[in-house]
């Protein structure tokens, strides 16, 4: 698995520019908010929270 962490920081920085709360991107992409937050840290790097972070960066097309 590929090192996330600059995918990870630049989701943390569009989510706080852009004000959108980790409950609402939590909520619409179903998962829990505490395991979002877990992907985000970095702290679980499974294959499901590489693929959410995939999803995330896609969806909100952060470059």
């Amino acid at each position: 698995m590929p090192d996330t962490t600059i995918g990870r920081n630049k989701i943390r920085k569009y989510f706080d520019t852009h004000k959108i709360t980790l409950v609402s991107v939590a909520t619409y992409f179903g998962i829990p908010k505490q395991d979002l937050n877990d992907y985000l840290s970095g702290k679980n790097q499974s294959k499901k929270a590489h693929d959410t972070l995939t999803a995330i960066i896609e969806y909100y097309k952060i470059r």
